[in-house]
This record gives C-alpha cells, structure tokens and sequence, in this order.
C-alpha cells in the first residue's frame, strides 16, 4: 500500500510512503525516497493493477498554478524520475487496467476563487 503523510523524517509536508502486510502484519512503511519525493508535497497516490505505474499529485514543476498529475515507474532499482503529465490545478487520479488516467480539474476565477471541480479521462493511445 502506497500512501501519503507529513512528518516522520520525510522530506517535505507530505511524502509518499508504503507498506507492505506480511504473514497478516503491516511492516513499518517506508519513504519512497527522493527520487519521488521533493521538499514540496507528494500526495494521492494512485497505484496501478499491476504495481508498475505510480500516479501522484504534486505541485507543478513547469511553472503552472496548482497542483499536477505526475507518473513515475517501478524499475529493478526502485521508481524511475516523476514526469509531470497532467498540469494546472489537475488532481486525484486514478487509473483504469487500459492505462487511461482519470482525475479531477478544478476551476478558479480571477480572484482564484474556487468554481468547481469536474472529473476528467485521458486515453491511453
């Protein structure tokens, strides 16, 4: 299980941990380390069916107001760097076993007051 929290020697507010449950025993989770984690948040892990795929949310790293979707893969030696798929105030994913990725958008006006959130799918060509 992969899961977000703040403190507990992470390296931002919030980090992406996991556990594991052996023999009906959740071991003491784990940081998922820097690669994935940042001295900003990392929160709303999604993981896919499979285990390989990781979706989370995170502020922009180009430059976009709010929150972004980012994808990073399970590799022989952990998870690869994060790429940054979906930005600008996008969030909450969740993927299908088709790969396509579905998420929240929320919508500010010009005094950034929030509007709404609307839920939003991605295909995977």
């Amino acid at each position: 299980m992969i899961f977000h929290r703040s403190g507990f020697g992470g390296f931002g507010e919030y980090d992406l941990w996991e556990t594991k449950k052996i023999n009906e025993t959740w071991i003491e989770p784990e940081n998922l380390g820097s690669i994935v984690n940042s001295e900003i948040n990392e929160s709303h892990p999604f993981l896919s069916s499979d285990g390989n795929e990781l979706w989370f949310t995170s502020p922009s790293k180009k430059g976009y107001t709010g929150p972004a979707l980012f994808r990073t893969l399970k590799t022989e030696s952990g998870w690869s760097e994060p790429e940054e798929i979906i930005s600008n105030f996008a969030g909450d994913p969740g993927l299908d076993d088709e790969g396509n990725i579905y998420f929240t958008n929320h919508f500010f006006n010009e005094a950034m007051d929030w509007i709404e959130a609307d839920i939003y799918v991605a295909y995977r060509k």
